[in-house]
């Protein structure tokens, strides 16, 4: 089931599709007037190879024959921007038999224990999360996408290094709760509800996307262009 936000804060614990959420510092998850201003400025810097890429992947996923895993899988490392030189080809074809096997996803719910658990089996042996929330959010657009973005716009600087791999899961699925709880409570603030619908007539096929991923799209390019630094 989505989160149901509990106020423009979001700050008490709740229960997502990942678990429990810690409670959190309320500034966080508040949508000041500056990150309004970002998002709004990030909506007229999109080109269609923003999000273009997308959209065909999904329907590459639909398609699910053959042919078009052959097509997914490399328009998806490229759209994600991934280094194939930094890893080894081994994980690049594990991680495809895991996306397209569905590892992890469980109905309309997500297992990351699951993924992250099998993703560290893989040399380099790494908790890899941006691949991790990437897999899962292909497969269900209620699930957002982790990066340094999304880390830097609600203020999270490390995803828990120096702490044991459990504690770093856990801390992962109550931050991407965190997440998706304040995408979902966002969509609904008369500030950005215009916004997103000024986005998704760029395109007939965004009218379908869930607002996580839209809110997904404006908050990665609020990172890239570096418009909350300004």
């Amino acid at each position: 089931m989505p989160i149901q936000p509990n106020g423009p804060a979001v700050a008490q614990a709740m229960f997502s599709c990942y678990g429990t959420l810690t409670p959190k510092d309320p500034m966080s998850t508040q949508l000041t007037q500056e990150k309004v201003d970002a998002l709004k400025e990030a909506e007229t810097l999109f080109f269609h190879c923003d999000f273009c890429p997308y959209l065909e992947l999904k329907e590459l996923l639909r398609a699910n024959t053959p042919a078009a895993q052959e097509r997914f899988s490399p328009m998806f490392w490229k759209y994600y921007v991934f280094n194939p030189a930094r890893l080894p080809k081994e994980f690049k074809k594990q991680y495809f038999t895991m996306l397209f096997g569905r590892l992890g996803i469980e109905g309309e719910k997500v297992n990351f224990h699951k993924i992250l658990t099998r993703l560290y089996e893989i040399p380099p042996r790494k908790l890899h999360f941006s691949f991790a929330s990437k897999l899962a959010a292909i497969h269900l657009e209620s699930s957002p996408l982790y990066d340094k973005h999304v880390a830097a716009f609600f203020g999270e600087n490390a995803t828990g290094a120096g702490k044991g791999n459990e504690e770093r899961i856990n801390w992962f699925e109550g931050f991407l709760a965190q997440v998706q709880a304040s995408y979902e409570d966002w969509a609904a603030d008369a500030r950005v509800t215009p916004l997103l619908e000024k986005f998704k007539s760029r395109d007939p096929r965004l009218q379908a996307c869930h607002v996580v991923r839209l809110m997904d799209f404006l908050v990665w390019k609020v990172g890239n262009q570096k418009l909350l630094a300004k």
